[in-house]
């Protein structure tokens, strides 16, 4: 038969200060142990061997790191999963919305503390942007607060809700210009010094993209064919004043576009082929030397308001008038969206590429 485990405990003293003994048993040392403890803590004493307000063998909560404010996270989300891993314009174009639209507005505050309230009323703040800008600038904090549930920060990601409402219908629009307009300016192109004209005569006769007839060499002139291949895209991202040469703006971009017969003695006798047709050198030019010829042109000849983009607009509108279907203008200014295009220019008719760039030629001629 097994001996129990005894053991007297002090529990408490009398008004004589004489010891209150409890006697204590059990069946082995461990549960004597136990027992003695919970006497004690039971006991008078028990301010002796706990301190006060504090529960028997409590352990000090961990304490959950601070969070941090939105544009401390935001910084480093851009560093690690955007920074060097987009296009340079790509990356200017987020450091815009952050800088200039985000930060003011969220800056400064915590992560857990923004509500999707609180982003419905920053959004109601924008209602005089187009809704593409307004939607641009959610989708970025959505991105960016996704990754802060995805690395534990907080519980959800308040700007993704059903909820919220982009406050505006308001569309960026830019209208074509009127053919008078356009033939105003072809009229006057021989005022212009050499390279500004070759600038122009791309911009009107092709409808490539800015960063695409800068980005244009002499060898992607194909004279004998009449052929005119797009393949790559110029750009100046944010702050910079270099180019940065990189891919179309998306894979449509790459294409080729026949040359009208407008657009020839603009492009005679050429040059090098790997030397840039804007500019006759090595390199493309730099974003100050295209916004000064741009300036140089305007003082020259009269551009009716319109900007880059705007000939674009016009191009792709003229072929439409002449009798383009809508695919073959999208293959032609190489736009993704068949819908954008078709909205914005066209009325459905069945033409090839050469007949429509001949019937902007003799749009324009008569």
């Amino acid at each position: 038969m097994a001996t129990r485990q005894r053991l007297r405990v002090c529990v408490g003293y009398n008004d004589d200060g004489s010891p209150v003994i409890k006697h204590v048993t059990a069946k082995t040392e461990m549960e004597l142990a136990d027992r003695v403890a919970k006497a004690l803590l039971d006991s008078e004493r028990r301010g002796e061997f706990v301190k006060a307000n504090e529960a028997p063998h409590a352990k000090e909560a961990p304490q959950k790191p601070a969070l941090p404010m939105f544009k401390e996270y935001a910084e480093e989300w851009f560093r690690v999963y955007k920074e060097g891993r987009v296009k340079p314009t790509t990356a200017g174009n987020y450091r815009t919305i952050l800088e200039w639209h985000l930060y003011p507005a969220w800056g400064e505050v915590r992560l857990d503390e923004i509500t999707t309230k609180g982003i419905q009323e920053f959004l109601n703040t924008k209602k005089d942007k187009s809704h593409k800008t307004i939607q641009e600038i959610l989708t970025m904090l959505k991105a960016v607060l996704e990754s802060a549930k995805q690395d534990r920060l907080i519980d959800f990601n308040p700007a993704d809700d059903h909820r919220l409402v982009i406050p505006s219908k308001r569309k960026k629009v830019r209208e074509a210009l009127p053919m008078e307009a356009v033939q105003d300016i072809i009229a006057n192109l021989g005022k212009l010094e050499t390279m500004d004209q070759r600038y122009m005569a791309l911009a009107i006769f092709t409808g490539m993209r800015r960063g695409e007839i800068i980005g244009l060499r002499w060898g992607d002139i194909d004279l004998e064919n009449n052929i005119l291949h797009v393949q790559r895209n110029v750009t100046f991202p944010k702050g910079t004043n270099d180019p940065y040469i990189g891919t179309t703006k998306t894979e449509s971009g790459v294409r080729d576009i026949p040359i009208m017969p407008m657009l020839l003695d603009y492009l005679k006798p050429g040059g090098e082929p790997d030397a840039y047709v804007v500019g006759d050198e090595k390199k493309p030019i730099t974003f100050s030397i295209h916004r000064r010829m741009m300036e140089r042109i305007r003082r020259t000849i009269d551009l009716h308001g319109a900007c880059s983009h705007v000939f674009r607009h016009s191009f792709a509108t003229m072929l439409n008038d002449a009798g383009a279907s809508v695919k073959t203008i999208q293959s032609i200014i190489g736009q993704k969206d068949f819908k954008t295009t078709a909205d914005r220019y066209c009325h459905p008719r069945d033409n090839r590429k050469q007949e429509a760039v001949e019937g902007v030629d003799k749009l324009l001629c008569s």
